[in-house]
């Protein structure tokens, strides 16, 4: 049984490993970083040797943006105008996102470091594993998010199987689907790199609150002062990677409800002209909620887990020790002033409401495109 344990949490941590290669390779990740069992969170400075592979992608992204202006007439002549529009803001929008994606990972380096600095920093003063994560807490994350990204990936590898067979090759719909599949490739990237994050910072604010109910029931009041410290440096971290995902994910989530929008607008036009290949269309539909499902659900837990910290301050009984009060009530002050949450940049957070908003946007799109086309 210990050496079945032991497996499971070796396999936990090489994936860990391998996802933060796989982000190295997209170019999300710019510095040196490891994780073992042994040695901890190992963190490099920033260096050009590092940078390879950013550049690469940044090459790419030129690339595939020099493709799609010489390959103009391919990808959009003989389309209606607002078949043309619908194909090129989608297409646009999508290289944009991988602009401003590659720019956010360049500058918002030493911002991307401090994150992984103050869990090492946390982990170092806890003894624990990454941030106030132990070996368990951090294999059980890992778990979820490994499932949630074989889901993603069986999804994306059904859909594009779909399309590789069902297009025929040299059709417009063939250079079209060529020409993005980077861009989708990164922004699903990019959305399951800030998935990861988030299910990380959700385990910790689980696990400090693990710490106040502890405090609760052996009245150890001295060290509340130290759950407050761990709070800062959570809200430091959250707002780091609010200022990481800030531009790029504002840009991403809109560029996903964007698709969706032009994949619907598709649709309603091959059903009106009787076309084949609405199957294809539906397909494509089916990636993009799924992604953005699992990101505002991490989200929503997020949220949850803030909450039940807070709960968990209020329902502490102080009448035994009076100690305990005042040092309660800098707490709540503190989770008042200075809340756990996920935002773009102020744009807007990330959050259910997010969908009901956008939803909104998408049908104000479609309708609009559709009574154009009449």
């Amino acid at each position: 049984m210990a050496t079945v344990k032991s497996m499971i949490v070796g396999g936990c941590f090489g994936c860990f490993s391998c996802f933060l290669v796989v982000f190295q390779l997209v170019g999300f990740i710019i510095f040196p970083i490891s994780l073992q069992q042994t040695t901890g969170l190992t963190i490099g400075d920033h260096r050009w040797s590092t940078s390879i592979w950013w550049i690469i992608n940044l090459s790419l992204t030129v690339v595939c943006g020099v493709m799609a202006k010489r390959n103009y007439d391919k990808l959009f002549n003989g389309l209606l105008l607002t078949e043309a529009m619908n194909n090129y803001f989608k297409f646009v929008f999508g290289w944009l996102t991988v602009c401003v994606t590659l720019a956010d990972s360049w500058f918002g380096c030493e911002t991307h470091r401090s994150i992984w600095i103050r869990y090492r920093d946390l982990a170092t003063a806890n003894g624990s594993c990454l941030g106030l994560m132990g070996r368990t807490q951090l294999v059980r994350v890992m778990l979820r998010f490994f499932i949630v990204v074989l889901v993603i990936t069986a999804v994306c590898a059904i859909v594009e199987r779909q399309m590789y067979y069902g297009v025929a090759y040299g059709s417009q719909w063939h250079y079209f689907w060529m020409h993005n599949i980077y861009p989708y490739t990164i922004s699903h990237f990019r959305h399951v790199y800030h998935l990861l994050h988030i299910l990380l910072m959700t385990a910790n604010v689980r696990q400090l609150q693990n710490r106040l109910d502890r405090l609760q029931r052996f009245g150890v009041t001295e060290h509340m002062e130290a759950c407050r410290a761990f709070y800062g440096e959570l809200w430091q971290i959250n707002e780091a990677i609010n200022e990481l995902f800030g531009f790029s994910q504002a840009l991403n989530i809109a560029c996903s409800f964007a698709q969706i929008a032009f994949d619907l607008y598709w649709i309603y036009a091959m059903w009106v002209s009787h076309n084949r290949g609405i199957e294809l269309q539906l397909f494509c539909l089916v990636p993009t909620p799924i992604i953005i499902g699992f990101l505002m659900n991490a989200a929503k837990t997020y949220q949850n887990a803030m909450h039940a910290l807070e709960a968990t301050l209020l329902d502490m009984d102080c009448s035994e020790d009076s100690a305990m009060a005042p040092l309660r009530y800098l707490f709540l002050t503190q989770l008042v002033r200075t809340p756990l949450k996920l935002t773009a940049k102020g744009i807007f957070d990330f959050d259910y409401t997010l969908i009901r908003k956008l939803v909104i946007v998408i049908l104000t799109y479609v309708i609009l495109f559709v009574d154009i086309s009449r």
